[in-house]
């Protein structure tokens, strides 16, 4: 069987032998040209796809899950396939592109797992939203390592978006290059409760700087858990990897950085705060 789920921000798939977590509802890979694409496989079956199925069963995202055999019938035709996707598609997503059209070359259509992963906060469906947005107010920042609690969440954040509540923020192109050195602070984290005081957001660059934007309560919920999961799971890698090559006394374990030049959003003083790269 094939499992997969989300990894591109918006796209899908389905068979009754194979699971995949879904994306968006436009069939991204069938955009492609496909006269090019198959110009050596005329009598492709990937060229008579129903509409439902351009939809609903090939556009998706690793992790791919599938048996041996149907795992080698898609991978040689993704090798096949993508060369020629990449020459008419030279974008981001062109690789998983290839493997939806090669899955539809070979008859696999996927099945949709839609609660597996979660990253952009706006998206209404496709994701696992539900189980944050089912979480009580008071465990949204809990950073639990029990199975008891865990199966009640996503298996996968996709650390693709910006995430932000009042001035906290993370975001990766934002993250200072040296925050593994053994010199440099950990991330300040959040207390539990920011989705209790904010009902906006201020972009670190946003232009003009201090600029509140404000958020539907289902949106705070979400930045909320993305802020304190990200910034938890984040400080807990960057401690292993001091524990394990910084000299001893040498290594800050302060949690102290943040994103901004400080934490009030009525005080924009020294303006945007530029990440070090």
């Amino acid at each position: 069987m094939v499992c997969l789920f989300v990894c591109f921000a918006h796209y899908t798939h389905a068979r009754t032998t194979h699971t995949h977590n879904r994306i968006d509802t436009h069939p991204g890979p069938f955009r492609v040209d496909q006269n090019y694409v198959f110009a050596n496989r005329t009598d492709s079956p990937a060229l008579s796809v129903t509409d439902d199925d351009k939809h609903n069963s090939f556009p998706g995202g690793p992790p791919y899950m599938a048996t041996g055999k149907d795992m080698w019938a898609i991978v040689n035709a993704w090798c096949e396939l993508v060369p020629r996707v990449h020459h008419v598609y030279e974008h981001l997503l062109g690789e998983m592109y290839g493997w939806s059209l090669g899955a539809a070359h070979v008859g696999l259509p996927h099945v949709l797992s839609e609660s597996f992963m979660i990253s952009a906060t706006q998206i209404s469906e496709g994701e696992g939203w539900p189980l944050i947005d089912a979480l009580d107010d008071d465990d949204v920042c809990l950073y639990s390592t029990t199975k008891e609690n865990e199966d009640k969440l996503p298996y996968t954040m996709h650390y693709c978006q910006n995430y932000w509540l009042g001035k906290w923020f993370i975001g990766k192109y934002r993250l200072d290059s040296n925050f593994l050195s053994c010199d440099a602070p950990l991330l300040m984290e959040p207390p539990h409760d920011i989705g209790k005081k904010y009902d906006f957001f201020i972009k670190p660059g946003g232009v003009p700087y201090g600029r509140k934007e404000k958020m539907q309560p289902k949106i705070v919920k979400r930045e909320q858990f993305m802020i304190c999961q990200m910034i938890a799971r984040l400080n807990d890698a960057a401690t292993w990897f001091k524990d394990n090559t910084c000299d001893e006394g040498t290594a800050n374990y302060e949690k102290s950085f943040i994103f901004h030049h400080n934490l009030d959003p009525d005080n924009n003083e020294g303006g945007e705060k530029k990440a070090k790269w």
